[in-house]
């Protein structure tokens, strides 16, 4: 279906600026009822302006620059305008003044924000969340070319309506081979990655209006998993054929009863390791995650079975050459090794170090009563909030805290 825009120009003079009788010349753009006002660089008598004909009146040298900066400019704006509905781009007085004024389109695109982001704030962040960058602007470009017909979008342009689009396109988005489709939270994530490259460009008046001023983020809670005492029993005396799972499954044993995230456990070494006064060991380390940002420093004080599996490998000779307390494998090795042990051990779960963290913060601490601020600074939480999303108590420690309260109650 065809639109039809309303398409104006105004010549006129602001006089509130005026200054020893000359005051500046501007034209204002309207389309479809919204206007930006634009100045010619130029300034005139006052005496010599007919807001009528909006023209300046004489033959002056100064009276012949001005009427062809008029003329020029005209001219411009009426190409401007052409080139915009040629190409199939939403057409607004914005855009307009954008080519007319002769910015670098690339600098006023959604684009060129991304990439800003994706190679001048990548200085800041780690180079897993840059991945999930790299896979939000892919979608962003799919959903350009497919649903809008465009490679690009003029940041003016965004608003309440393309993040509402875009949110759907990711619903309905035909997920590409080995690849599942998007669910909520994922769908929210890449929402929530676009709206903080937004951010930026609000932050920095390159966009006037924040198009997501109305969007709400609707984040489905999930249970965070967790194994038990007997799962980890089960992980931590099955039979390993290979020195990799082996390696990997004590590295994995250790973050169960640290709470240590990958990364931080790719980097552990002795200078982590402090004693204190009283003999007792600790882990000492800022959390790789925030290293860039506030410099989060947790302690974790070392329990008897964290304790061995650092003697264990202490002398170890590729813990030796990587000058850390443990063998350092890749992400993608230690995840395959990772799926092999869960199959021999029996446990019914995929095994990721999410999940040994968690297990740490459940399973080890907070369900043998260590109070949850002393958790949250173990596990380097900048906020309280964060930690409590482990608080869930489980179904199996009611039953046993019901039973001693039954024995109890019998005995009174």
């Amino acid at each position: 279906m065809k639109t039809t825009n309303s398409f104006s120009l105004n010549f006129f003079i602001k006089k509130d600026k005026a200054s020893k009788g000359n005051a500046p010349i501007y034209v204002r753009i309207t389309v479809n009822g919204k206007f930006v006002d634009m100045s010619l660089k130029r300034r005139v008598k006052m005496d010599t302006w007919e807001q009528d004909d909006q023209k300046v009146t004489g033959n002056s040298p100064e009276a012949r620059d001005i009427k062809e900066k008029i003329r020029q400019t005209k001219t411009e704006i009426n190409n401007a305008y052409d080139e915009l509905r040629f190409n199939k781009e939403l057409v607004n007085a914005e855009a307009i003044k954008a080519k007319v004024e002769g910015i670098d389109e690339e600098q006023t695109t959604l684009l060129w924000l991304m990439n800003y982001h994706n190679t001048e704030i990548k200085k800041l962040l780690e180079d897993g969340t840059m991945k999930n960058y790299f896979t939000t602007e892919r979608y962003v470009k799919e959903f350009l070319l497919k649903k809008k017909k465009r490679h690009d979008i003029y940041l003016s342009q965004l608003d309440y309506k393309f993040v509402v689009d875009f949110e759907i396109y990711l619903r309905q988005r035909e997920p590409d081979k080995n690849q599942r489709p998007c669910a909520n939270n994922t769908v929210m994530k890449h929402i929530e990655r676009l709206r903080k490259m937004i951010n930026i460009a609000v932050k920095n008046e390159w966009l006037i209006k924040d198009p997501f001023l109305r969007f709400e983020r609707k984040i489905v809670n999930k249970d965070r998993e967790a194994l038990e005492l007997e799962e980890i029993e089960n992980i931590k005396g099955v039979k390993l054929d290979k020195d990799g799972q082996r390696i990997v499954r004590d590295v994995f044993i250790f973050s169960c009863y640290t709470g240590l995230s990958f990364a931080d456990m790719c980097l552990l070494n002795n200078n982590h390791l402090v004693t204190d006064i009283e003999g007792e060991k600790w882990i000492e380390m800022i959390r790789h995650k925030t290293a860039n940002f506030s410099g989060k420093k947790f302690f974790v004080l070392l329990l008897p079975e964290a304790i061995e599996l650092i003697n264990r490998y202490r002398n170890h000779p590729m813990a030796g050459y990587t000058k850390t307390i443990f063998p350092v494998f890749s992400n993608q090795a230690t995840n395959r090794y990772l799926k092999a042990i869960a199959k021999e051990a029996k446990v019914d779960k995929k095994l990721t170090f999410h999940i040994a963290r968690h297990t740490f913060a459940t399973t080890i601490t907070l369900e043998n009563g260590v109070p949850m601020e002393t958790v949250s600074g173990m596990l380097g939480h900048a906020s309280l909030r964060t930690t409590q999303i482990y608080s869930k108590i489980k179904k199996k420690k009611v039953s046993n805290d019901m039973k001693v309260l039954r024995e109890r109650l019998k005995q009174a």
